[in-house]
């Protein structure tokens, strides 16, 4: 009979290293499941709470490409969001008024092993009372926009803390911004702003975050070759007329096409 349970380091590695419960480690050996707990208490070997068993028994879990992170930081960086609910695992939502992007948002996720929870919801334009009655009915009943989230996963969790170390989204100072990143981030929050006696130039949407989390990315933009400066009455970022084109070009192609018009010089 296999006794590898007699050895500590061997039982804690594989109750707390390779996060096998009891029962799996006596299923794993063909011993009794009291056996197993015996040597645990034996060992003074420390037991799961209820609530990190739940986790394990109903983790999530996806394999995060380069190109998946790349993707979901660009997403932070504009509307994308991060939640948790607990200390192990975390989910994305994102709201969108483009019935479109939001399918691809899903889909995206999709390729990247990280499934929808539900179905994509709805908010409708007009008022509801708290019974869901309404009170101000458009004449034309359409929505307004689109909400999506996924499942939580394990591995979505280290990510949410460095984005969200004190609950407040930041800029992480280890994120790089590849041309996926910064495509995806024009997308949640920027623009292709026209003058009339003038070029094209793009404005990122930043004023959300710290003035020193935004005095960084233009510092990273500018690393990249592209002009950019920190607009301080709106705490925005100004890509030059000059370097627009080129960035257009960096980013490459608009991945879908309601937001193509962020793409006409």
């Amino acid at each position: 009979m296999n006794k590898s349970y007699q050895d500590k380091n061997w039982l804690y590695q594989q109750y707390w290293g390779e996060e096998l419960s009891t029962k799996q480690i006596a299923k794993e050996l063909n011993v009794d499941h009291k056996t197993i707990l015996y040597w645990m208490i034996k060992f003074n070997i420390l037991r799961r709470t209820k609530s990190e068993a739940a986790h394990l028994i109903q983790a999530n879990h996806c394999e995060l490409s380069n190109e998946a992170i790349e993707w979901i930081e660009g997403e932070l960086l504009g509307d994308g969001s991060l939640q948790s609910q607990s200390k192990y695992s975390a989910r994305f939502g994102y709201t969108s008024k483009y019935w479109e992007y939001i399918n691809y948002v899903s889909n995206t996720l999709e390729s990247f092993g990280i499934k929808r929870t539900g179905k994509i919801r709805k908010s409708w334009k007009g008022q509801t009372n708290k019974n869901g009655e309404w009170i101000n009915r458009p004449i034309t009943l359409f929505p307004k926009s689109f909400h999506y989230e996924s499942l939580f996963y394990e591995e979505l969790k280290p990510i949410r803390d460095k984005w969200y170390p004190d609950g407040k989204k930041i800029v992480p100072k280890d994120i790089k911004l590849t041309s996926l990143t910064c495509r995806q981030w024009l997308i949640g929050d920027g623009c292709l702003n026209h003058f009339r006696n003038g070029n094209p130039r793009i404005k990122l949407s930043t004023q959300g975050f710290l003035t020193e989390d935004v005095k960084w990315l233009t510092e990273q933009l500018n690393n990249l070759g592209f002009k950019s400066t920190r607009q301080p009455c709106r705490n925005t970022i100004h890509i030059s007329t000059y370097s627009t084109p080129d960035f257009l070009n960096y980013i490459g192609k608009c991945p879908i096409q309601c937001y193509q018009y962020k793409w006409r010089l």
